[in-house]
């Protein structure tokens, strides 16, 4: 085996497929892929034509798991980013109850009008 082909990986990869997102600074998102993970990094395959930041963060869809990364190293469609942070996203809010008003920007679910079935009484 050639020395170029030998790695040094203190941490054991894990095979994953998350469905992600990066969010960029700027607010924008671009949907990705995670697809192995250590304790220490990751690999996430998005398009080659995409172009990322060195620093950013990628939320796991489905997880409360958010990561503050840095590019390591990109080949093609695969990016290898090491992991800076790891946080817990906070607890979705409670829905407000019949009582608290509605804010402009949010929907009043409880304004839905309720199917009535019409019964003959004869």
């Amino acid at each position: 085996m050639a020395m170029s082909e030998v790695t040094n990986r203190t941490f054991e990869r894990t095979d994953v497929n998350w469905i992600s997102i990066i969010r960029l600074p700027d607010g924008r998102e671009i949907p990705c892929s995670i697809k192995d993970v250590s304790q220490r990094g990751m690999k996430v395959a998005l398009p080659s034509e995409v172009q990322i930041p060195d620093y950013f963060n990628i939320k796991v869809v489905g997880r409360d798991l958010i990561f503050n990364v840095k590019q390591a190293w990109r080949r093609g469609h695969f990016v290898g980013l090491t992991i800076l942070k790891i946080g817990k996203l906070p607890a979705p809010k409670q829905a407000p109850s019949a009582d608290a008003p509605a804010s402009a920007t949010s929907a009043d679910y409880n304004r839905l009008g309720v199917r009535r079935t019409f019964r003959s009484r004869e």
